[in-house]
């Protein structure tokens, strides 16, 4: 069982910083980058400690292997061909959620859930502390924090969501699902065909419960990724036919304009 901590609330999302980081790891390597970053103060920031918790928390969520997400070299490419800030921070939110067991949690099992019952939802810091108190019956680790650690805790993923486009802005609590863009379902899923796994085992993964994707939403994704002429789809009787036009995921971002 995952062990959880309480380091996201150290620096949060970090969209805007991560993505200027991440769009130079694309031609620098990350210690040549971590050096810009403090000594040329790459990203125009003050407290030199922010900037290192910063760094800390970029290397755990991107540079480190979440297979079966695609490794930090294809997605700083990926980051670079589209200036669309919702498939920036679509891609970017998988990384958060994948690298941080108790954000992960958070995200499918207290928003995923009641976003499928209720299709939106107002997520108070009630209903945000009941799920807290039950998580902590079963992860002892969480009796621990102070009642400190744990608003400031809340309070950055509910900024989380907020910067994800998941929730309307402050002190509006109202959470709604976003409208996947194709380029991000697409790039995650040549991640996964990439990594050997088959057409039917690909509505199972994690990923798209991480978008709140149902079986229909994904067969639909699907279907606009055909139409886009990036792969060949077909399903018939439970038997799926995905055939990819790439060879791989590097082809694929190289191709799309």
């Amino acid at each position: 069982m995952d062990r959880y901590v309480s380091t996201f609330k150290t620096v949060g999302a970090a969209y805007d910083e991560t993505i200027v980081l991440l769009k130079e790891a694309n031609q620098k390597n990350w210690n040549e980058v971590a050096r810009l970053t403090h000594e040329e103060n790459l990203l125009k920031k003050r407290s030199s400690k922010w900037i290192k918790m910063l760094l800390r928390n970029v290397r755990k969520r991107y540079l480190v292997n979440h297979s079966p997400l695609p490794a930090v070299k294809n997605l700083s490419r990926f980051l670079l061909k589209f200036d669309s800030p919702q498939v920036r921070i679509q891609s970017l939110f998988q990384y958060i959620c994948k690298s941080d067991p108790l954000v992960d949690r958070f995200v499918i099992d207290l928003v995923g859930s009641n976003l499928k019952k209720y299709g939106s939802f107002r997520l108070t810091k009630t209903i945000f502390r009941e799920f807290f108190s039950k998580e902590a019956e079963i992860h002892t680790e969480l009796q621990v924090w102070a009642n400190y650690t744990k608003e400031k805790w809340g309070s950055d993923f509910f900024a989380f969501l907020r910067s994800s486009g998941l929730m309307e802005k402050h002190p509006d609590v109202l959470v709604k699902n976003f409208i996947i863009k194709p380029e991000t379902f697409a790039f995650f899923l040549y991640g996964l065909i990439g990594n050997g796994i088959i057409p039917s085992e690909i509505f199972k993964a994690k990923i798209w419960k991480r978008y709140f994707l149902t079986y229909e939403d994904i067969e639909e994704k699907l279907s606009e990724c055909q139409v886009r002429g990036w792969l060949q789809y077909r399903s018939r009787g439970g038997i799926h036919e995905l055939v990819p036009k790439y060879d791989s995921l590097e082809m694929w971002i190289d191709a799309i304009e």
